[in-house]
């Protein structure tokens, strides 16, 4: 038998703690306050079916905040921040919540990512387009995406002048 004990407010008022209560052993779970309310768990005893809406939930809600976290600490394609996600444990299906929330709220902008790390190979590293686009389809990028932005922001004069920035750097 499953019973829901309590429910308290967490992440600053993001999300609410639910104590369930399965067979004697306490169970905890963190779900989104938008899932409580599409949910209304109700204190007392819980079905089956209710309380593995209420753990799938937990689980799309534990992974948003990991990618909220891994995006913290640096920008990641939509690729990388699953990745990161599936290493860490967590469901497929949970992984592609968290990825989909997290740029549905803007958090994720590949174009700008790749634009930024082409700026970055080609102004200052001086690398040609045969180095920045693996570099980048490495990181997770898609192919069409790089090609776009390239087509978009960067001219063949561009990479002739990288090359000659190179090749300055190297021979002097």
């Amino acid at each position: 038998m499953i019973s829901l004990v309590s429910f308290r407010s967490a992440d600053a008022g993001d999300g609410i703690k639910i104590i369930a209560d399965r067979d004697g052993e306490k169970i905890y779970l963190t779900i989104s306050a938008d899932d409580f309310l599409s949910l209304s768990p109700v204190k007392g005893e819980c079905s089956e079916d209710n309380f593995k809406e209420i753990e799938a939930a937990s689980a799309n809600y534990s992974a948003y905040r990991s990618a909220i976290r891994i995006l913290s600490r640096g920008q990641c394609s939509k690729k990388a921040i699953y990745d990161k996600l599936r290493r860490r444990s967590f469901s497929h299906s949970a992984s592609l919540f968290a990825v989909e929330k997290a740029f549905s709220a803007g958090y994720i902008n590949e174009k700008w990512q790749i634009e930024n790390y082409l700026r970055t190979l080609i102004c200052k590293k001086f690398c040609g387009r045969r180095k920045a686009v693996p570099f980048l389809l490495a990181k997770g990028y898609k192919s069409a995406d790089i090609n776009a932005v390239l087509e978009e922001n960067f001219s063949e004069k561009d990479f002739s002048e990288a090359k000659k920035q190179f090749l300055l750097k190297k021979f002097g």
